[in-house]
């Protein structure tokens, strides 16, 4: 199966410019492995627009599950709005925890995730799968 990579900056040396492998074209998948904002997706759908091809779904190893607009909205759906792609998660944090919470010799991350759940997770009540 093709695949392509962004850089961070542009190289002059090597393979040279921002993309590297395939060339872009048809529909594409992103893949990534977290979702938090959604930043990362967004310069990755641009940069597929203007090769003149399609991103057509995004698929992350962990939604962080923050919410990233004063409704509530996530990450997530706010990408699936946006840009009418399917995001598909592997995990997701809520799932982290309940995993943690089972493994003894693991739950001494647990009161730093919590926390970080406190501060920048959506409530669970809100949450919609996407």
């Amino acid at each position: 199966m093709p695949y392509a990579f962004n850089r961070k900056e542009i190289k002059d040396h090597g393979e040279g410019g921002k993309l590297v492998g395939a060339p872009l074209r048809g529909n594409i998948i992103i893949i990534d492995d977290v979702i938090t904002a959604g930043t990362s997706t967004r310069e990755s759908v641009n940069l597929i627009q203007e090769a003149g091809a399609q991103a057509v779904a995004v698929v992350i190893a962990l939604d962080r599950e923050e919410a990233v607009s004063e409704s509530g909205e996530s990450a997530i759906e706010s990408v699936a709005r946006e840009f009418g792609l399917r995001v598909h998660a592997l995990a997701r944090f809520h799932t982290l925890l309940e995993f943690l919470k089972n493994r003894p010799d693991l739950s001494g991350f647990l009161p730093a995730l919590e926390a970080y759940q406190q501060a920048y997770g959506k409530k669970m009540a809100q949450q919609v799968n996407a």
